[in-house]
């Protein structure tokens, strides 16, 4: 039986039309990564020079190993500044591959973005983006478990 008298306020942030975006980079299957999944994860639009910062500090690997990295044809990586940052990315060891128009299927990450999607988040409604956020990186912490080689430890992460 509910006592008579006004409802409690219940704390709710409207999420329509709100988004989070992320950014993530996979290592390939067999490359020794420490750690095989990165991501950034935020509600807002990314912007080149977010691009550029991921790709300069966050990518797995180090300025010693070639990486190559799989894009699709959004506008933020074709932009003019990530263009202009060739030669900067070239010294990094940094190598940018296009993938061919409306094909997701070649890109590994697509799969990994999925699997977040689907099997990582199972709850499909927060209460604010920072509850959303959370969740998020809570998922991609445990999806990096499965591309973490055996061999190395939970410590090392």
């Amino acid at each position: 039986m509910v006592p008579p008298g006004p409802a409690a306020p219940v704390a709710y942030e409207s999420l329509q039309g709100q988004r989070v975006n992320v950014l993530a980079a996979r290592a390939a299957p067999g490359t020794p990564a420490v750690c095989p999944l990165v991501w950034w994860a935020a509600a807002f639009s990314y912007r080149s020079h977010h691009l550029l910062s991921f790709l300069r500090g966050t990518l797995p690997g180090d300025d010693s190993t070639r990486r190559v990295v799989v894009l699709d044809n959004a506008s933020l990586h074709r932009s003019r500044a990530i263009r202009e940052a060739a030669e900067e990315r070239t010294e990094l060891g940094i190598e940018l591959w296009y993938l061919p128009p409306y094909a997701p299927e070649l890109n590994n990450i697509e799969r990994t973005f999925r699997d977040a999607k689907h099997q990582a988040l199972p709850v499909r409604t927060y209460p604010t983006v920072q509850r959303l956020i959370a969740a998020i990186y809570q998922g991609f912490r445990q999806l990096r478990q499965q591309f973490r080689p055996k061999h190395l430890s939970m410590s090392s992460a």
